[in-house]
């Protein structure tokens, strides 16, 4: 967190919960341990300007009842937001259901303990949750009541063969979704990386499993990877971004697009043919500037293409 802060990135940081069904050397002692260290974390964290705390169960299967109680009771106290996974894959979800055989669904039990988002009457933090990848239209459901944020790692997913999850599904049923990278999952922290991952895998889910599914538009991908995850941490209470609409704070990146690493080609370009082309092509070396509240240094929320040579 200190580093975080002075690279002047404006983010979130956990400290990962973890007491049972977790490798020797990263599990903590029991659910007091844990929540006590939680806490001393958390009484540490207001020294931070543009760095805020977010509550980081790592999953329930290595999450005890006594650890998620803890944790629920935690995130009222402080209004925390809280990350997690859920049903990325049918193992997993077959895990929980032995784990909480009287709770209807992997979901639901984030939901017990209070670490499920809220509705949109009810005041409070929001959740996000990773993966989503075999949610069932009874958890769909709760997702979207909830309006918990949906990250989509599609190169993890396809990383890990977890499975491709139906984006489209979920933006049809009001659920938030953004994109994440779920490094080591996924091999590659560019968000662009991300988008172009979502497209492709949107086309896989219809020529393999739903062929009335219509896959995800460079448009669509593009505003996942920026309005889309910024809109978590406007819920969280960090301000406008995600784009340059008048009075939104300066997030952005200066790329420089007329370069022949990136096919560069004589005849004039329409602004999707440069932006697809950037999502598709580009890397750090094409990026020239970076801005985050104005200031620069720091990671994209939106794009400013630089005039053609």
């Amino acid at each position: 967190m200190d580093m975080l802060e002075e690279s002047g990135l404006v983010c979130l940081a956990g400290k990962v919960n973890m007491d049972r069904n977790s490798p020797t050397n990263l599990s903590e002692e029991n659910a007091a341990a844990s929540l006590a260290a939680t806490r001393d974390w958390l009484d540490k964290c207001s020294a931070y300007k543009n760095v805020r705390p977010i509550l980081t169960p790592r999953f329930i299967p290595s999450c005890s009842d006594g650890l998620m109680e803890g944790l629920g009771k935690l995130q009222r106290e402080f209004n925390l937001p809280v990350q997690s996974h859920l049903s990325e894959n049918h193992k997993e979800i077959e895990w929980v259901k032995k784990l909480h055989p009287d709770i209807s669904g992997y979901g639901a039990v984030y939901d017990r303990f209070g670490l499920f988002g809220h509705s949109p009457a009810e005041a409070g933090a929001p959740a996000v949750m990773a993966h989503c990848v075999h949610s069932d239209e009874k958890e769909i459901a709760l997702l979207s009541e909830r309006q918990v944020y949906i990250a989509h790692c599609p190169q993890s997913n396809t990383n890990l063969s977890s499975g491709i999850a139906p984006v489209r599904h979920f933006l049809e049923a009001g659920i938030p979704v953004g994109l994440g990278s779920d490094i080591a999952g996924g091999i590659h922290s560019s968000i662009f990386r991300a988008m172009a991952d979502a497209v492709q895998v949107s086309k896989l889910r219809r020529a393999l499993i739903n062929s009335e599914e219509k896959p995800l538009t460079i448009e669509e991908v593009f505003y996942l990877g920026t309005v889309g995850g910024h809109s978590f941490f406007k819920d969280c209470g960090f301000g406008n971004s995600g784009s340059f609409d008048p009075g939104n704070d300066f997030d952005a990146l200066v790329i420089d697009d007329a370069e022949p690493a990136l096919g560069y080609q004589p005849a004039e370009l329409s602004i999707k043919e440069r932006l697809e082309r950037a999502i598709y092509l580009s890397d750090d070396r094409h990026i020239k500037a970076k801005f985050v509240r104005g200031s620069a240094g720091g990671i994209n929320c939106g794009v400013i293409f630089s005039p053609r040579r």
